[in-house]
């Protein structure tokens, strides 16, 4: 069984209580390890999929592709049918990216990455915009996308929202029908009426049908101290997972 312990302590324990209403039963074909992941970063990435549902034929673009929400962003909307293009930073992750089936990736430190996203989509441009990295990289998305896109928020890599978070001209709005809404937090509560047990029971049926493989960092519960340090320096890809 696997259990999101909400905001209270106890997550390096080797035994924790909670409702037994917090509990999932594992799929067969997850072990541990992804199960914690498909009921954190699984259940955040339903929460955003609840403001915009990929379509066939859509562009998607996702920023911080290599990451565990991203991981999962990318997945979904290829399921679905939509062209998908993954910006992660650095060829290592960029490389994930492809692997992990994105129709383009891109490396968001290079130059000429908005080029060739350009290349791919032409006039069409980008329908949706995921995005949790802001700044520079967020204005750029915003710049591909098309007459009446979006661009969803759930995230400024580590920044502070001030320093992060891009706001829309009045171009963007007035004549391209652009919108920016962030996603996380109250909003996302919102949909689900508080019930977050919802979209952790989406993300595991997801996982367990298949069609979702969360990206799974894993370090031994000793190394505990190693984790957090790959945390800050934004060395990890994926879910970071603690195993016993």
């Amino acid at each position: 069984m696997v259990a999101h312990l909400g905001a209270v302590p106890g997550g390096y324990a080797e035994l924790a209580v909670t409702d037994a209403a917090r509990l999932h039963e594992i799929p067969a074909n997850l072990d541990a390890a992804a199960a914690v992941a498909m009921i954190g970063t699984g259940r955040t990435t339903m929460g955003i999929l609840q403001f915009c549902e990929p379509k066939p034929g859509s562009v998607v673009l996702v920023t911080a592709a290599a990451g565990g929400i991203g991981t999962l962003l990318v997945q979904y909307a290829k399921n679905a049918g939509a062209t998908v293009i993954g910006a992660a930073g650095g060829p290592a992750k960029v490389e994930r990216v492809r692997g992990n089936g994105a129709d383009l990736a891109v490396d968001y430190l290079a130059p000429d990455w908005p080029d060739r996203v350009r290349a791919l989509v032409g006039a069409h441009g980008v329908d949706t915009l995921f995005d949790s990295v802001g700044g520079a990289v967020a204005r750029t998305g915003i710049d591909l996308l098309a007459p009446g896109g979006q661009h969803l928020v759930y995230g400024w890599s580590g920044k502070s929202e001030a320093e992060g978070a891009v706001r829309l001209s009045d171009d963007d709005r007035a004549e391209r029908g652009i919108t920016s809404q962030r996603v996380i937090g109250p909003p996302m509560l919102a949909r689900v009426g508080g019930d977050l047990r919802v979209l952790e029971d989406r993300a595991m049926a997801e996982a367990a049908a298949g069609r979702l493989r969360p990206a799974v960092h894993r370090f031994p519960l000793a190394d505990a101290a190693a984790a957090h340090r790959a945390l800050e320096t934004r060395a990890t890809t994926g879910k970071v997972v603690l195993e016993p």
